[in-house]
């Protein structure tokens, strides 16, 4: 059998003592901060003309975006245009970019190889071991 009940030092406990809920105790100011929401709600409440101010501004953001620049496609689509090579070339050297998005360079330089130079060459420590360039 199961025993449920557990006596420790003359006093038995019959349940858990903890049921993993935290203390709930209202802040100092949460009666002035649910005043203060309670008047915006009926300041927007009042207001008749608010869905249409919504609507109107919903409607500028939609036209914004659709006729708002658009340089980033543009550009994309340029990376995307193909590179003339030609077939003997592509037999002698396969290994070449097909499209011009694959000639960008991506990194210029190795950032770690920098950072660690930099730290070696500046550290004051034991100067009998070589820096690795």
């Amino acid at each position: 059998m199961c025993q449920t009940d557990v006596t420790i030092s003359g006093k038995t406990i019959t349940k858990f003592e903890d049921n993993f809920i935290p203390p709930f105790t209202k802040l100092p100011d949460s009666e002035e901060y649910l005043a203060i929401l309670e008047a915006r709600l009926r300041k927007i409440k009042q207001d008749p003309n608010i869905l249409a101010q919504l609507a109107a501004k919903k409607e500028e953001c939609m036209r914004q975006l659709l006729n708002g620049p658009g340089e980033l496609d543009d550009e994309i689509l340029r990376l995307e245009e193909p590179i003339e090579n030609h077939q003997i070339l592509r037999t002698i050297a396969p290994q070449q970019a097909v499209t011009q998005g694959e000639l960008v360079e991506l990194i210029k330089y190795d950032q770690l190889k920098d950072d660690c130079g930099a730290k070696v060459d500046d550290s004051p420590g034991d100067q009998s071991l070589p820096a690795n360039k």
